[in-house]
């Protein structure tokens, strides 16, 4: 696996920021998309990460969401793009929700990339996140 590439991905669709903000859901988010979980977290509201911080948050949260993606498809059995793609519903929206996505994991399992897509688009993930869910709905009916 291209872990540079499945990196910049991450960080293309999360953005990077040093300080505390509030997503487009009104949670509290710093770093690489990382939520804070609150109070455990409360800290990082006041804080500016370093980068060293961020990249080890980052890597935390990466290496979680490649687990949770590969607990809902088999990484060996679809193009790694495609992986990509779970990997970064998987880093934004956690295991629980992903898997949700029961069509859409059908549609891998049967190397259906196009329709794969679709099922991705129709979604409320996809009208909470119109950007990157039609960035990622591309980058799956191209793998």
């Amino acid at each position: 696996m291209n872990i540079d590439k499945l990196k910049a991905q991450i960080k293309h669709s999360e953005g990077v920021r040093t300080t505390a903000y509030k997503d487009t859901l009104n949670n509290w988010t710093i770093g690489v998309g990382h939520l804070i979980r609150l109070p455990d977290e409360e800290y990082l509201l006041e804080k500016e990460l370093t980068e060293e911080e961020v990249d080890q948050i980052f890597t935390t949260d990466l290496n979680q969401a490649i687990d949770d993606a590969r607990k809902f498809i088999d990484a060996d059995s679809i193009p790694e793009e495609a992986f990509f793609v779970v990997v970064d519903m998987a880093f934004n929206l956690g295991l629980p929700k992903l898997m949700r996505f029961q069509n859409f994991q059908q549609t891998l399992r049967d190397h259906d990339y196009k329709k794969a897509s679709r099922e991705m688009l129709d979604s409320l993930w996809a009208k909470q996140l119109p950007n990157r869910s039609k960035r990622l709905a591309k980058q799956m009916r191209e793998a």
